[in-house]
């Protein structure tokens, strides 16, 4: 569109301005903000836009009658049911046209000389039955230029027209003016008071100078002097006099921006602080971790200690059994009288002695291992509810639909959401993996069904009497005891010594496998558990990387924002 208005300040102006949401775009895209980003992309768009009127109210209060009494012309529909289920945005054309944009967005192109200045969009209205028009036209109001307020004459105080009111302020401070419409069907004594009124109401909500119409679109159409359309016309001519509407729309789509920021700081400075508090979280569970593993540490080695002296204990039955058994009379009676079949042999002797040396040892460690089990598995069911709780207190707002990062919101919330699941079904009798009870030297970390307790103490047993009776099987028949009586009598010390020796080395060989087995389980049932977190590691290890270089971007748009927004005022002024 080619106008002298158009000098080379404002086209310098008009490309600052496009560099600068251009930036902000990308940055908003970097945040996945996705209502923000399509706002910001809709202000890039409208710089090549013309002035934009966007006419809002409730159903019936005589919105599409007053554009078509405005443009001279029945453009809007007008019925006695709703009609306007969707945008119609009126804009200049030579020749007449109708385009669907998109399901939600009609526009209409006519040759009227108002319109190359301007442009008018037809919203629903505010308090219809129909679905999604409230919707509609508050995800329009962003891009407007200039909001035309319209009212019922007769009635100016419908609730979601005011409240759609505190929106177009509140949200996105847009310029207002009122329109009292279908002024013909009150009195005037009416229209003065309720002017009054209306002008009360929007100095409350924060306007200062606030204009006022009533008009009469029923006699305009007639050619009634007294429709009060040529206050508005008025109104719009020294809107956009010289060029000024230009000027007015670059401040407009700045300050739109300058809303947008605003909405981003407080979202950032939100996120910021649940930031920190999911930071703190992750730091508890480590901290939580690192002592359930060294208390855990703690208890197997005290475990150990008693398991070792169990075997030691049930060594020391044995070596006096043995050392009793090699008396000479006890040799000469099993050696001599094994001949006639009255007594056991030598062999059977020691194989019934080491017999009797396990089922002793099976026994002292049975009871330790299985209160060693239980206690370790309260332990960490107590670690577990821990974990829980911290889940717990972790602030965790319900998202609205039109939050500005539902899509970081969503992702955090399922982070945590499935953390806390795996926590709930470690504590309810998920299980860490009963697969070690099929092979021993199988430390797999997998998670899968079964009791806790049962997989963990099974574990334990298994191991514990594995390496009892990989370590002391065949000690006695492994020294070369099976002699003859007379033999063993006269080797009666060295024997005992020999079997003290491997015993002694049985003992410490088995304190050292079982340190190095439980340990060795003991980590791998931390990593299942630290597993269940690397999801929100990563999510709060992300979120921190992506906020810091935001807030750094965002204070420089803010900048440029500013240096903008005093150049186009300035060029108002002139």
């Amino acid at each position: 569109m080619t106008n002298p208005v158009l000098n080379d300040r404002f086209l310098v102006l008009k490309d600052r301005i496009d560099d600068f949401l251009k930036q902000y775009h990308q940055t908003l895209v970097r945040l996945d903000s996705e209502p923000l980003v399509a706002i910001i992309g809709e202000l890039r768009s409208g710089l090549n836009e013309p002035f934009l009127f966007v006419v809002v109210g409730e159903v019936k209060s005589g919105k599409s009658s007053f554009i078509n009494a405005l443009l001279g012309h029945p453009i809007c529909q007008v019925d006695a049911a709703p009609c306007t289920d969707v945008i119609q945005q009126i804009v200049y054309s030579e020749t007449r046209f109708e385009e669907k944009i998109h399901p939600l967005l009609t526009k209409i192109g006519l040759p009227l000389t108002i319109l190359q200045t301007i442009a008018i969009v037809d919203t629903p209205g505010t308090n219809t039955v129909i679905d999604n028009h409230q919707e509609i036209t508050r995800n329009f109001i962003p891009h407007s230029d200039l909001v035309l307020m319209v009212f019922p004459a007769k009635n100016p105080y419908t609730q979601s027209a005011w409240d759609l009111l505190d929106y177009i302020r509140d949200d996105w401070r847009k310029r207002t003016v009122f329109i009292l419409q279908q002024a013909d069907l009150a009195r005037p004594d009416e229209i003065a008071t309720n002017l009054n009124r209306v002008r009360e109401l929007a100095l409350q909500k924060g306007i200062a100078d606030p204009h006022l119409f009533a008009t009469s679109a029923e006699h305009e159409t007639s050619g009634s002097a007294e429709s009060g359309f040529e206050a508005v016309r008025e109104f719009i001519r020294e809107t956009i006099t010289g060029g000024r509407h230009y000027r007015l729309k670059l401040a407009s789509i700045l300050e739109s921006a300058e809303r947008v920021t605003e909405k981003v700081e407080q979202s950032l400075a939100d996120r910021r602080e649940r930031l920190v508090a999911d930071q703190a979280t992750v730091d508890k569970v480590k901290q939580r971790l690192a002592s359930g593993h060294k208390q855990s540490a703690y208890e197997l080695k005290s475990l150990i200690g008693r398991l070792t002296e169990a075997y030691h204990q049930a060594a020391r039955t044995m070596i006096s059994d043995f050392r009793d058994g090699l008396a000479f009379r006890q040799l000469f009676e099993r050696s001599v009288r094994s001949t006639f079949g009255r007594k056991p042999s030598l062999k059977k002797w020691l194989e019934k002695l080491e017999v009797r040396f396990e089922s002793d040892l099976r026994r002292r460690t049975e009871t330790i291992t299985e209160e060693g089990a239980v206690h370790f598995v309260e332990g960490l069911q107590v670690l577990l509810q821990q974990l829980l709780r911290e889940l717990d207190d972790i602030r965790s707002a319900p998202i609205a639909e039109d939050h500005l990062f539902q899509r970081l919101d969503r992702r955090r919330t399922d982070v945590i959401e499935a953390v806390k699941t795996n926590m709930a079904e470690l504590i309810g009798g998920e299980s860490f993996s009963t697969r070690d009870l099929q092979a021993t030297d199988s430390l797999g970390p997998s998670l899968v069904g079964g009791s806790a307790l049962t997989a963990v103490g099974a574990f334990f047993l298994v191991v514990t009497h594995g390496l009892f009776f990989d370590i002391t099987g065949g000690i006695l028949t492994g020294t070369g005891l099976l002699l003859a009586g007379g033999v063993m009598f006269f080797r009666r010390n060295k024997l005992i010594a020999q079997l003290e020796a491997n015993l002694d080395a049985g003992g410490q060989q088995f304190t050292s496998e079982l340190n190095q087995r439980l340990s060795d389980r003991l980590n791998l049932i931390f990593d299942d558990i630290d597993r269940n977190f690397l999801a929100l590691y990563e999510y709060v290890a992300q979120e921190a990387a992506r906020l810091e270089p935001v807030f750094d971007q965002l204070q420089d748009l803010k900048r440029q924002q500013r240096r903008l927004l005093e150049d186009t005022h300035g060029q108002l002024q002139d």
